[in-house]
């Protein structure tokens, strides 16, 4: 078990018994919520909270805080419990391939009073830099299941040899201290006949008690195949023992997609599994994205139903691109069970940015609504991209990243939500604090990668967000580079 972690607020007196916390907070929200609502009106999502940096320790030779790609999960049962992870990546001085920069370790950062302070360390047991076997670990993504266990879920693989795997881990005492991993997948070498390499994991918990898969986890990814003619299917797993053994494998995407990547499964509240991605249809050139859904849990999907093409624009001097699957978002509402996907896209522009767009599903992810664009401003100096969204009880809520064309050094973290199920939406707000790519992480060919996905994730009472931001450096820091980890808690009403 993994016990290294440490408190990212000592001067804030803080309990780890979760009975008297979620008194606290209950008691908090509701008069925030009651703030705002005397502030703003009924139906808005005005009070932003506890925003804050929550970065876990370097690690390696690099001395500076290089994060990317966080993730955040909310217990369905216990609205204190909040777990976050993030890469720690490392600089040119400790990857094995410069100039590239390698995600070395997964952070996680937990919470246990609805996001005011925060515990933090480090994954074990995956990554070499971790005590495990693998060069490196990989988009990192959480969730919590029905009886409070937290899971976390990452690539890992070789440099050298092309191993390829899949890890889970799972904390029984709410996201302080972790197992060992278990491999869902994995595929020992490149050369191996009818071996993959394996990409953008995902993972979600039924927590749904009407269910008939009620606890079931489900992992799904995109494994490329090293067999001719190339393919890249959508793949899933599933686990009834809370993670310990898995499933067949199961080939989600049919043959006519060619290549299917980002795979978001979604549990819906009848025990349907859907799972959203992007997909390149054999003989098209439109870039699809996608849903398909089982019914029996996991086992066998319906024929996928389109969703959108995918019309995102590269963001210059930024590894975050539009090419899927680095832009889409997708959640499920738990109370009335709406589907929703996002990603940022520029086909209602002429200039050549970005807008955020999403598009809502009533039935199940049978049928979809059309495309809307959610940010309110269409100026050519501003470029919307890398949205997360997060539902519950027909209240929507995205985070996305913004940028002026006009000082491309600086980014912002913006926020909009709506209360009627993402029909309108109200005034767009500005979340933490202004970002400078000039402190940015760079990547292969100098390009700045600030992550391919965010983190959002909502309760009855609270969304939580979570991100990375480049920024100048503590004043006695000699590093170049510095992208932390933040969060932040937006109180609905």
């Amino acid at each position: 078990m993994s016990r290294a972690c440490r408190r990212t607020t000592p001067r804030v007196a803080t309990t780890l018994k979760v009975s008297l916390a979620t008194s606290l907070l209950t008691a908090s929200l509701a008069a925030l919520a009651l703030d705002s609502a005397v502030a703003h009106g009924a139906g808005t999502f005005e009070a932003t909270r506890f925003v804050r940096e929550i970065s876990a320790r370097p690690i390696g030779a690099s001395r500076a805080v290089l994060h990317s790609e966080p993730h955040i999960a909310v217990d369905p049962n216990d609205p204190t419990v909040v777990v976050a992870v993030f890469h720690e990546r490392g600089n040119d001085e400790v990857c094995a391939l410069p100039p590239r920069s390698c995600p070395l370790a997964t952070g996680f950062a937990t919470s246990h009073d609805g996001g005011r302070t925060w515990i933090t360390g480090i994954l074990p047991g995956v990554s070499l830099a971790e005590g495990g076997d693998f060069d490196r670990a990989s988009d990192p993504v959480a969730a919590i299941g029905p009886d409070g266990a937290v899971y976390v879920q990452r690539l890992a693989f070789n440099t050298g040899n092309c191993r390829s795997a899949i890890a889970i881990h799972r904390s029984d005492d709410h996201g302080l201290t972790w197992s060992a991993p278990v491999l869902v997948q994995d595929d020992p070498a490149c050369s191996v006949v009818g071996a993959g390499r394996n990409d953008k994991d995902w993972l979600a918990v039924d927590t749904f008690p009407g269910s008939a898969h009620y606890g079931r986890i489900y992992s799904a990814w995109d494994r490329w195949s090293d067999v001719p003619p190339l393919s890249v299917p959508v793949v899933l797993r599933y686990s009834d023992d809370r993670g310990l053994t898995w499933s067949e494998l199961v080939t989600v995407s049919p043959p006519s997609v060619g290549l299917g990547a980002g795979a978001i499964p979604l549990v819906q509240p009848n025990g349907k599994l859907t799972i959203v991605y992007f997909a390149f249809p054999i003989g098209q050139s439109a870039v699809l994205e996608v849903s398909q859904t089982s019914r029996d849990g996991g086992d066998h999907f319906d024929a996928p139903v389109t969703i959108g093409s995918s019309q995102g624009k590269d963001v210059t001097g930024l590894g975050t691109a539009c090419e899927p699957p680095a832009c889409a978002t997708a959640t499920v509402d738990p109370i009335t069970g709406y589907l929703y996907a996002a990603w940022q896209d520029g086909r209602f522009r002429s200039d050549g940015q970005n807008d955020v767009v999403m598009s809502l599903s009533t039935d199940g992810g049978t049928s979809w609504g059309p495309l809307r664009v959610v940010n309110p401003s269409r100026s050519a100096a501003f470029n919307y991209f890398t949205p997360a969204i997060a539902a519950h009880g027909g209240g929507v809520v995205l985070t996305y990243r913004s940028r002026r064309e006009d000082d491309p050094n600086k980014v912002y973290m913006r926020r909009i939500a709506s209360a009627d199920k993402g029909m309108t939406f109200g005034p767009q707000h500005k979340l933490g604090p202004r970002g400078d790519l000039a402190f940015g992480l760079r990547v292969s060919a100098g390009s700045l990668f600030l992550g391919d996905y965010m983190g959002l994730a909502a309760t009855a009472g609270a969304v939580h967000a979570v991100w990375c931001l480049p920024s100048r450096p503590p004043r006695r820091s000699t590093a170049l580079q510095y992208q932390t980890t933040w969060s932040a808690t937006i109180v609905l009403r």
